[in-house]
């Protein structure tokens, strides 16, 4: 695909959707045509304030010819029936977090575009971040040596207002597929196994504690990675007033943690490593350097692997492992036993 060819994109589901919206007009090669969502008022108004046309009807807008990628941005149980409607139309898709509540739904999806051989990416914006990137890096060196811990824990705190409001489809099984850890934990999780690597077993705790909803408002867990190392997770929107969100990393030589970074040097002394990552000035062909907002960065990425035809940075199936991980939390919580995930 040219170089010069500017994309036609689309977004459905306006709530985190006006962050893609105006990620798009930042990033480069790429042109809003369309957006979409229920709320008549709201989208006639994004429409108008971004150059695009509005509609309320979903299977209209696919309709139209000028379309190579959609932003699906609607609650997370609709995201993979969404993009197999796009997928039918030969429509690129990248999809808000998590990529959807059903690895059933999650892997007719990524078969299909596998055989329509298109992109399909998901939106976990944490993982370009400088400081993720560099806890990236510094595992991967060896630095750490053999990893040994990792706790993911995310406090956070939400009103009941918050689960109330959009027709209140967060907090139920349905659609949000959980609630303080599929939701709000879900971008934790996908970092601790994307640094530590492959879970291989769970044991999870959920309770509610704060609010009138279906699903958690605290889970806990204890995790083991297939390279033998522990972790935890807690996930919660009832601890208030809220006290923000950690990923500390340890190995037998050095870890991370209050985001420093220590390991035994040559001479056995204690080293200080920065986690501070030098960026790229040239965005050309790095979606990392185009912009300091991250989800800038993945909405130029996914133009990018259109154009290049690659891999996007975060593809679907790489976006459904913390899905498999969460899941396997409630069925060990529902059944009060240790949960194995499969080997794949």
């Amino acid at each position: 695909m040219s170089e010069n060819k500017k994309l036609g994109m689309a977004v459905v589901g306006l709530g985190r959707g006006q962050a893609h919206v105006s990620a798009i007009m930042e990033a480069k090669g790429a042109e809003l045509k369309a957006v979409c969502d229920l709320k008549s008022d709201l989208v006639k108004k994004v429409a108008k304030e971004n150059g695009a046309e509005a509609y309320t009807d979903y299977q209209e807008m696919l309709k139209r010819d000028d379309l190579d990628i959609i932003s699906i941005c609607t609650p997370s149980g609709l995201h993979c029936e969404m993009a197999i409607e796009a997928a039918k139309e030969n429509i690129h898709v990248i999809s808000e977090k998590p990529i959807d509540i059903n690895l059933e739904k999650i892997d007719k999806a990524v078969e299909l575009f596998d055989k329509k051989n298109l992109k399909y990416a998901c939106i976990f914006q944490n993982r370009l971040t400088s400081g993720n990137q560099r806890k990236k890096e510094i595992v991967e060196s060896g630095k750490l040596g053999r990893l040994t811990f990792a706790n993911a824990h995310i406090k956070w705190y939400r009103t009941q207002e918050y689960y109330e409001k959009n027709d209140g489809w967060r907090g139920t099984w349905d659609l949000d597929g959980g609630g303080s850890l599929m939701n709000q934990s879900v971008h934790t999780i996908d970092l601790m196994q994307w640094i530590m690597g492959p879970v291989s077993s769970v044991v999870g705790l959920t309770n509610v504690w704060s609010h009138n909803i279906e699903t958690e408002d605290m889970g806990v867990a204890l995790v083991k990675f297939r390279n033998g190392a522990f972790g935890t997770i807690v996930g919660s929107t009832s601890t208030y007033p809220g006290f923000g969100t950690t990923l500390d990393i340890h190995g037998v030589d050095g870890g991370i943690c209050n985001n420093k970074c220590f390991v035994r040097s040559e001479t056995g002394e204690k080293e200080e490593i920065s986690l501070e990552k030098k960026k790229n000035d040239e965005g050309a062909s790095d979606p990392l350097a185009i912009s300091s907002n991250t989800t800038v960065q993945q909405i130029q990425d996914i133009i990018y692997a259109v154009r290049d035809d690659r891999e996007p940075i975060v593809s679907a199936r790489e976006a459904r492992h913390a899905v498999e991980i969460i899941n396997a939390i409630y069925e060990s919580a529902r059944k009060g036993k240790e949960v194995f995930l499969p080997l794949g």
